[in-house]
């Protein structure tokens, strides 16, 4: 059985592939800080912004928001069910979801993303 931080490292492992080429990893070194300063809801909110014709704003922030949700899925770590962006955030804001669970949700990100942030580099 794996310890989490097997679990973080191997999920940054399978993710740091897509952020490799994109300027060294720095789409990811970041977002972090973001999510410190204004909070996982407000930089999924961002990370799923779209332009007038649909597209995405920011593609590398919606990829790492789906990294996000797919590490929070995992086994091991199993604090959400969305594998990804959109349902995550939907699910972080439904109802049933309290703010014990944007807590653990937003400190298991901000743990796995320092993992993907060195993998990525």
């Amino acid at each position: 059985m794996q310890n989490i931080s097997q679990i973080r490292a191997a999920n940054a492992l399978k993710h740091a592939k897509k952020f490799a080429g994109q300027k060294g990893g720095d789409v990811v070194k970041g977002y972090p800080m973001l999510i410190l300063t204004n909070g996982l809801l407000a930089v999924g909110a961002m990370s799923l912004e779209r332009n007038d014709k649909g597209v995405l704003k920011q593609q590398g922030a919606h990829d790492i928001l789906t990294a996000i949700a797919d590490h929070l899925q995992t086994p091991g770590i199993a604090i959400t069910k969305a594998k990804e962006a959109r349902p995550l955030i939907d699910e972080l804001v439904a109802p049933a979801a309290d703010a014990a669970l944007l807590r653990r949700a937003t400190a298991e990100a901000l743990a796995f993303l320092s993992y993907l942030k060195r993998f990525a580099t």
